[in-house]
């Protein structure tokens, strides 16, 4: 650049009367304020903005130097003054920024310009710009404090990135993220080894159509949609994996729709967790509390073994006191018909027909046929009668405490009948039993062991509140226990009604919460209905109705479903563990 704004190699140019007019003008009314000084640096006219600019009037500020009324003294002290001065003396350019102030004291930002100019008649002179940049320096300020404000948030979005990644790929729960289109998003490091995958980058973009098929896979495909459409979540569904490196895992998983915006969801976020361990516990604890019951009932089972047995004993001693009866009978009648054919003796005549029919007639007599005859097959019936009531009580308990398979078809009528006769101990001294089983019920999807627990706990309950219920109004007469199951529409229901004590409206509202019992202590843990509620509400999708009217009673009615709506766990896959 030679002088101030003109290129070093432009030609020169001389303006026209009219152009010159026209400079003038806009020269005066410029925001930018403008000044001419002579060769030595002495102001000759200066633009009412740039008198604005100094504060000093034209006629005071002719034959000043603009370096003298610009700088602000606190900025520039005067040797710095006077070396600019210099610099601009020798054919310098100046170009500062600095901050000063107003008459009135207020602050602001100025750019200064000065450097000689051409073109004029009478030789050298400058040209002199000054520019109130406040707005421009503190828009500039902002848009560095935004700059900085968004790297640093930058800086935090990635750091916590690495952080989420990091904590996603730590926890020991699969968790993936899809749009509305049922894409893959992302995923952590577990939930893609678990799929068979790499790493996320193998998952991202796809469908589950285009990835090997898994009953977790087809679990996510039935629930997304149902969320997606719906917008509320699905929890805590069980479904069993297998993983391509490892053993089977149990998941829990719940699949929750990802607002975008306030009522829309803008796609899914899954998380399974690993319960394959506590599932195990929960299958110990449940035979555990099963053996536990067999236990307690042992004394009452032995006590139902042992009438059946007594009999069964007392007619096999009878029938073997007969046998040797008739074994001799049949013996001594031998002998008479061998020696009806041949004496002893060789010489001696054989024995009359009367004599024959005489002593065969006291051997029968001696045998009581009659009585035989009545007591033998008698006793014959009530012996089988009595292994089978045996076989039956055994049968019952072995089939009360099976740990079963899972969720599988299951004959109700049957588990029912079997829980009351495991329990029939406990209840038959004080209450009636009053089954109605409804053979329409046939199968049902259902968690056996579990389900059987829960009955064998309200009968249990059922006996002992009538039994408080007599000694209450001090009479021995027995109460009723009844136990219906049905169908109603698409659901299963078992019902389980005592005469007892009943409840009133505030124990009934604290009966499933763990550890609430009204039993004295020693006699009851609060657990039973606890676990009722965790077995049929939880496990079973199901719900138990209560009613229960104080001193006459109380039912209790377990609605199940009466298919499976979910994939079932199976067996435990950590069986012997």
């Amino acid at each position: 650049m030679g002088e101030l704004g003109q290129p070093a190699d432009a030609a020169p140019m001389v303006p026209s009367a009219e152009a010159m007019r026209r400079l003038g003008a806009n020269a005066l009314r410029s925001p930018l304020g403008l000044a001419l000084a002579d060769a030595e640096g002495r102001i000759e006219w200066m633009n009412p903005a740039f008198s604005q600019a100094t504060g000093v009037s034209p006629a005071d500020a002719v034959g000043r130097h603009p370096l003298d009324l610009l700088l602000p003294r606190a900025s520039f002290p005067p040797d710095e003054v006077e070396r600019l001065r210099r610099e601009v003396a020798s054919g310098g350019r100046l170009d500062l920024e600095y901050d000063t102030e107003t008459r009135d004291g207020r602050p602001y930002s100025v750019s200064l310009r000065m450097g000689p100019g051409t073109g004029s008649d009478t030789g050298e002179y400058f040209v002199i710009l000054t520019e109130d940049i406040t707005e421009r320096r503190r828009s500039a300020e902002e848009a560095q404090r935004i700059a900085e404000r968004a790297e640093a948030v930058a800086h935090e979005l990635h750091t916590e990135r690495e952080l989420l990644a990091s904590v996603l790929s730590t926890i020991p729960h699969v968790v993936f993220w899809k749009d509305t289109e049922h894409r893959y998003l992302g995923c952590n490091e577990p939930y893609a080894r678990l799929r068979g995958l790499g790493s996320e980058k193998d998952l991202v973009g796809k469908r589950e159509g285009e990835l090997d098929q898994d009953e977790l896979g087809l679990l996510i495909a039935q629930i997304e949609g149902h969320v997606l459409d719906s917008g509320t979540p699905v929890v805590d569904q069980t479904v069993t994996v297998t993983s391509p490196d490892g053993p089977a895992q149990v998941l829990l998983l719940s699949v929750l729709p990802r607002h975008a915006e306030a009522s829309t969801p803008g796609g899914v976020i899954g998380v399974g967790a690993d319960v394959t361990r506590i599932t195990a516990l929960e299958r110990q604890l449940a035979q555990a509390t099963r053996l536990e019951s067999i236990g307690q009932l042992a004394a009452g089972l032995a006590h139902e073994i042992n009438t059946p047995v007594q009999y069964v004993s007392d007619n096999v001693l009878f029938l073997a006191d007969s046998f040797t009866d008739v074994l001799e009978a049949l013996r001594s009648i031998a002998n008479v018909a061998r020696g009806a054919e041949q004496d002893p003796r060789g010489d001696a005549p054989a024995p009359s027909v009367d004599d024959l029919r005489a002593r065969l007639s006291l051997l029968v007599d001696g045998l009581d046929l009659d009585f035989l005859g009545t007591e033998i097959p008698s006793a014959l019936e009530q012996t089988l009668e009595g292994v089978g009531r045996v076989a039956e009580i055994v049968r019952a308990m072995k089939e009360f405490s099976h740990p079963g398979q899972g969720r599988t078809d299951t004959d109700l009528n049957r588990a029912v009948e079997s829980t009351v006769q495991v329990s029939r101990n406990e209840w038959k001294y004080v209450a009636h039993m009053e089954m109605e089983l409804d053979p329409a019920v046939g199968l049902v999807p259902c968690y056996e062991g579990e389900l059987k627990q829960v009955v064998l706990n309200l009968i249990v309950n059922a006996a002992h509140a009538i039994a408080e219920q007599q000694a209450r109004r001090g009479e021995q007469e027995q109460g009723r226990i009844g136990i219906s199951t049905r169908r109603v529409g698409d659901s299963v229901q078992i019902a389980v009604s005592d005469t007892g004590t009943g409840m009133d409206e505030a124990t009934r509202m604290r009966i499933f919460d763990p550890f609430f019992t009204t039993k004295e202590v020693g006699k009851g843990t609060g657990q039973g209905l606890a676990m009722a509620h965790s077995c049929v509400v939880g496990k079973h999708g199901g719900s138990i109705e209560v009613d229960s009217v104080v001193g006459e009673g109380t039912t209790f009615r377990l609605i199940l479903p009466g298919t499976v709506d979910q994939p079932d766990p199976g067996p435990d896959p950590m069986a012997g563990w």
